[in-house]
C-alpha cells in the first residue's frame, strides 16, 4: 500500500479537527476570551463571607453565572434560572458553585478549597447531565461509536497497522512527546496547578477554566474507562482494553475546553497537539485507527459540553464577546 493512501486515511483525524473547530466556531464567537472579558474583573469588598445569611457584616460581592443581573450580593434575591430551591440555597453561607463565578471565599484560600472539594462531585454530576443533553455532544458521541465499529470492520485498521509495521516513522524521543504530555495524568496535573495557582493569584478566569478542565477530564476518564471495560478489545501491541484511546480522548478534552474558554489562539495549537498525540498512538502501535478516531470524537464532545455549561449565561442565553472593525462589545446567543 502506498504512503499517500495511508496518510490519506490518517489525515481524516486532522480533517476532523478542522471540521469540529469550524462547528464550534459557529456556536461561539472565535473571539471568546472567557469569563473576565464578559463580566469584568472579579470584585471583592472588605470583610469575610457571613457565617449565616442573617448576619449584617459586609459580605463578599460575587458574580452570578446565571440570572438577570451579572452582579449580586449574598444573600440577595435569587437569580432566575438554574438556581437551587430558595430554602436550601439560603442555608449556605456562600453562593453554590452552580451559580457562582469565582471562589466561595475570595479572601480565604483554604476555605475556598474545602468548599470546592465539597462541590466537586455535584459539579461533575451536573456537567455529566449537561454532556448527555447537549445536542452537539450527543451527535459526536454517537459518531464516535459508529466510527469505532465501522473502522474495526473496515480495512482501515489493517491498512494503517501494515504501514506502521513496515515504516515506523517515530523514534523513542518522538514517541515520548506524545506519550507523556498526552497522558491523562499530565492533564489532571496541569488542571490542578491552574486551580491552585488561580486561587493564589486571585485569577477568576483561570479559576473557572481549571474547574471546567477538572470536571471535563473526570467525565472523559470515567466514560473512556467504562467503554474500555465494556468492549475489552485488544490493541496492536497486545494490551487489553484498547478502545477508545485514553491519551487521545483526554488530549482532545483538554484542548476543546481551552478552545472554548480562550479562543482559537490557544485552542487551535492545542487541538493540533492533540492530533499529534493521536498520530503518535498509531505510530507507536499502542492503538488502532478506530481507537484514535473515537477517542478524538469523545474528547471533543465532552470538552465542548462541559465548557459550554460553565460559560456565564444571562436569562438562559450565552454571553459571548462581539468584535468587528471599530467596535467591540458582547452579544447574547440562544440556540434552539
Amino acid at each position: 500500500m502506498g504512503k499517500g493512501a495511508v496518510m490519506g486515511r490518517a489525515g481524516v483525524l486532522a480533517a476532523l479537527v478542522v471540521t469540529v473547530v469550524g462547528t464550534l466556531g459557529g456556536c461561539a464567537s472565535p473571539e471568546n476570551l472567557g469569563v473576565d472579558s464578559i463580566l469584568g474583573e472579579y470584585v471583592a469588598t472588605t470583610g469575610s463571607a457571613p457565617k449565616s445569611p442573617s448576619q449584617t457584616q459586609p459580605s463578599i460581592q460575587r458574580t452570578w453565572r446565571t440570572g438577570a443581573g451579572e452582579f449580586a450580593r449574598w444573600p440577595a434575591t435569587l437569580p432566575a434560572g438554574g438556581a437551587p430551591a430558595e430554602a436550601s440555597f439560603r442555608r449556605l453561607p456562600y453562593p453554590p458553585g452552580a451559580v457562582r463565578v469565582g471562589p466561595a471565599y475570595p479572601n480565604d484560600y483554604w476555605k475556598s478549597v474545602a468548599t470546592d472539594f465539597k462541590e466537586l462531585v455535584p459539579m461533575v454530576w451536573d456537567d455529566t447531565k449537561a454532556t448527555f443533553t447537549n445536542r452537539t455532544s450527543i451527535v459526536l458521541l454517537a459518531t464516535s461509536g459508529a466510527a469505532g465499529l465501522a473502522l474495526a470492520k473496515d480495512r482501515g485498521n489493517n491498512q494503517v497497522a501494515d504501514y506502521f509495521a513496515k515504516h515506523h516513522v517515530l523514534n523513542t524521543f518522538w514517541d515520548m512527546t506524545g506519550d507523556v504530555p498526552g497522558c491523562p495524568g499530565t492533564h489532571f496535573a496541569v488542571a490542578g496547578a491552574m486551580y491552585f495557582g488561580s486561587l493564589a493569584a486571585r485569577n477568576v478566569k483561570m479559576y473557572e477554566v481549571s474547574k471546567s478542565l477538572i470536571s471535563a477530564l473526570s467525565i472523559n476518564g470515567t466514560l473512556t474507562v467504562a467503554l474500555k471495560l465494556a468492549c475489552g478489545t485488544k490493541g496492536p501491541n497486545g494490551d487489553p482494553f484498547d478502545w477508545p484511546s485514553g491519551h487521545t480522548s483526554s488530549s482532545f478534552t483538554f484542548a476543546t475546553v481551552m478552545y472554548e474558554h480562550y479562543g482559537p489562539w490557544v485552542g487551535v495549537p492545542l487541538l493540533g497537539f492533540a492530533t499529534w498525540v493521536g498520530y503518535e498512538r498509531l505510530a507507536a502501535r499502542n492503538h488502532d485507527f478506530n481507537d484514535v478516531i473515537s477517542g478524538a470524537l469523545i474528547g471533543i464532545a465532552i470538552g465542548h459540553a462541559v465548557a459550554s455549561h460553565h460559560q456565564p449565561k444571562v436569562l438562559g442565553m450565552d454571553v459571548v464577546p462581539y468584535v468587528r472593525p471599530g467596535f467591540a462589545g458582547v452579544a447574547l446567543i440562544k440556540q434552539w
